[in-house]
């Protein structure tokens, strides 16, 4: 024996005082046979004592006080063959002349024994088919104890018995060394066939059931249809739940200390019914024909899920075992509704109606049946049975059920080709139909277009004729607001040219008076200052000119040709034209100009009579604009506008440019219009104050550059004008 041990003198001691003691069972029982194949002993012959906390050991339990609490396993205590922890205890007494070779009986799932023989000797041995293959004593297949008395010797049993997952009655049973073995080896080999049949046949429906799964999966993929998916989740899950019966069969027998760690297989329970259910709510379309009843289906789908699943986590073992009432009644339950909604499927007279009794029938009314009478069908029918009865129940029931779906699959794509041939066929006449009806409309469409396209014509003429006019007009307008400002501008040099003309005649006058006189050198200095009069006469009348010139090129037609052009210049003279324009309009208008123009520029090709249109248009607009504002007396107002340009320097992937910048702090323009301005007829202005076309036609002068103008602008803040030009 494996763990044999002496307990030494306090063992001894312990010994004694056990012999001594008065509360032992009053009965030895005397082995007067070692053939016999089981011999149990009656509830005096042992007693027993419950340790529901597992807080002693065999050293207090052979002395009082513990000891004192054992009693007689009896009907007063008939309840205590329950889970927990107990201790037996018993005396057996070899009466016969010979060897006695017995076995001590468990069916416990852990289990000590302490044995103390009448010669001093004691011993500790474990078993119990839930205690580690390594750590069991004894025969370790059966669970027992193998022990040999000798004639007259006798032997004291403390047993620790611990039942936490099978819960079973407390008893004492001996036997037959040899006959015991015998029969295990009887056993073994019936065990044996069985679970090599049971696990034959297992596979094979496991093998049957993936298959099953990938087959319809596949349908699923090709149709898109919801039920093939419910039905392939309903095979897997059914799967998951037969592995565990070959599980357990097999750690039952090899490793059962293991078992309890495969009782949450039966979790895949609860799933296999939620997409039974599921799957016959989507395959016999109950939402469509039996509302009501699609209702209650939706509901048990959930309530049947979440019972079996609180089931499992209360008792896993009850679950396993198929003695939770709430389990069985619930699997119960659901086949019985599915079985009804196959009854209610043949009032549809469907070509499948034959096939789904036929292949759904049998597993409904046998898991209908069977989950609450397993253990009665157990009794009456050979229990090697069951299991294949069921087997072939689930594998005609998903077998006919995928060849329903196949079925329903080859006739939905029969009708998608045919439906297919018939949108074909239709679409083919609608064609010849839509030719016709576009042929008519097409000699319709010519006649038509004919006369339309007379009609654009002459309205395009006048379109035409119509711009010019309006370009013209715009032209006018900003010519008119230039001539007072010009006007005011060439009466300075005039009033020059005319003020050194008389001074100079009265010059002359004077020489002559002198020369007359006699004083050359007098009449020199007078010829000198007339002829300083004289260049100062040519200046302002240059001066004059230009700006002739300037109001010219202004008003005639662009000659479309760039040239070198002084931007500074062209900017500072369009500014003051633009401001003494307005003031010759309206005397009260006044405004700060401040200009910050870049030395750095020098000339850039552009054509000067175009970019100073669009320079005027843009200053009358911020004058206009600051002149508004004004007119709302703000306190501390100054109506400002700021001219700036400056240059960009090339860089990589840009060439150089210019940038003129018009800001004022007038009245702003409103959000919601700013993408507006720039659109042809578009303006802000009182109704016979602007035609629409100023910054349209800026907008398309600087585009023709190759630049670009933007505005940023706050309402109630001001605007601010960006030109950028290219200096090349």
């Amino acid at each position: 024996m494996k763990k044999i041990f002496l307990f030494g003198v306090v063992s001894l001691i312990s010994f004694v005082k056990i012999m001594a003691q008065t509360n032992l069972p009053p009965l030895t029982y005397n082995i007067i046979s070692d053939t016999i194949k089981e011999q149990a002993l009656d509830v005096n012959n042992y007693q027993i004592l419950k340790d529901s906390l597992g807080k002693w050991n065999i050293n207090e339990v052979v002395k009082p006080p513990v000891s004192n609490l054992f009693h007689s396993n009896n009907s007063t205590h008939k309840n205590e063959n329950e889970k927990g922890i107990y201790w037996i205890r018993f005396r057996l007494k070899n009466t016969m002349d010979h060897l006695a070779n017995i076995v001590l009986e468990t069916n416990s799932e852990y289990n000590d024994f302490y044995l103390f023989h009448s010669n001093g000797n004691a011993a500790h041995l474990v078993t119990g088919f839930m205690v580690p293959w390594g750590k069991r004593d004894g025969f370790k297949t059966l669970s027992n104890i193998p022990i040999s008395l000798k004639a007259g010797e006798q032997l004291t049993v403390y047993q620790r018995s611990k039942q936490i997952l099978f819960p079973a009655p407390l008893s004492v049973n001996i036997a037959s060394t040899e006959k015991n073995y015998s029969d295990y080896v009887d056993y073994v080999e019936s065990r044996s066939n069985y679970f090599n049949s049971m696990t034959m046949q297992e596979m094979f429906l496991e093998g049957l059931l993936f298959l099953m799964i990938f087959y319809n999966l596949s349908f699923f993929n090709l149709t898109r249809e919801r039920e093939y998916l419910n039905f392939s989740l309903f095979i897997l899950f059914l799967a998951i739940a037969r592995l565990f019966n070959t599980t357990t069969s097999y750690l039952s027998w090899y490793h059962p200390d293991k078992i309890e760690y495969v009782f949450y297989l039966n979790l895949s329970f609860a799933f296999m019914f939620f997409f039974l259910v599921q799957f016959v709510r989507t395959f016999f379309k109950t939402h469509l024909f039996y509302k009501t009843w699609d209702k209650y289906l939706f509901i048990l789908r959930w309530a049947s899920a979440l019972s079996l699943i609180i089931s499992l986590l209360i008792d896993p073992v009850g679950f396993a075992a198929g003695s939770s009432t709430v389990a069985n009644v619930t699997e119960s339950f659901t086949c019985l509704s599915v079985l009804i909604t196959l009854l209610l499927f043949l009032r549809k007279n469907s070509p499948y109606s034959k096939l789904v009794i036929t292949g759904g029938l049998p597993l409904m009314l046998f898991w209908t049946v069977a989950f609450p009478l397993f253990k009665e069908i157990a009794l009456i029918i050979n229990p090697y049975w069951y299991r294949p009865v069921e087997i072939v129940c689930i594998a005609w029931f998903v077998l006919f059920f995928s060849l329903i779906l196949f079925k329903k699959f080859n006739y939905l794509r029969k009708e998608n080709t045919q439906q297919a041939l018939d949108n074909e066929r239709l679409a083919k006449e609608k064609e010849i139909e839509r030719s016709q009806l576009i042929e008519q409309q097409k000699l319709e469409l010519e006649r038509t277009v004919e006369e339309r396209t007379a009609d654009l014509k002459q309205s395009l003429l006048e379109l035409k004729s119509t711009q010019s006019q309006l370009i013209q007009s715009e032209k006018m307008a900003s010519l008119g607001e230039l001539t007072a400002g010009i006007a005011h501008e060439i009466q300075n040099p005039l009033n020059f040219v005319n003020n050194f003309s008389e001074v100079s005649a009265e010059l002359v006058d004077e020489m002559n008076i002198e020369m007359d006189n006699g004083n050359n050198e007098e009449a020199k200095l007078i010829a000198y200052d007339l002829k300083e009069n004289l260049e100062k006469i040519n200046h302002h009348g240059k001066r004059a000119g230009d700006i002739v010139k300037g109001m010219l090129q202004h008003s005639r037609t662009s000659t479309g040709v760039k040239e070198p052009t002084d931007i500074n210049a062209l900017a500072d003279e369009y500014l003051r034209l633009s401001y003494h324009g307005l003031r010759a309009k309206d005397k009260s208008f006044n405004a700060e100009i401040k200009t910050d123009f870049d030395p750095t520029i020098g000339k850039i090709n552009i054509i000067p009579q175009d970019v100073g249109r669009v320079l005027l248009n843009l200053f009358n607009n911020a004058f206009y604009a600051v002149n508004e504002q004004k007119k709302k007396n703000l306190i501390s107002y100054e109506p400002t506008v700021t001219v700036r340009t400056s240059l960009n320097p090339p860089l990589e992937g840009r060439e150089a440019s210019v940038l003129i910048t018009v800001s004022d702090n007038g009245n702003g323009i409103p959000q919601n219009i700013v993408d507006k301005i720039f659109q042809p007829f578009f303006t802000t202005k009182p109704t016979g104050s602007g035609t629409g076309l100023g910054l349209s036609l800026s907008y398309d002068i600087v585009k023709a550059h190759g630049g670009e103008i933007k505005v940023e602008t706050k309402e109630g803040e001001g605007s601010e004008f960006i030109i950028q030009l290219p200096v090349a």
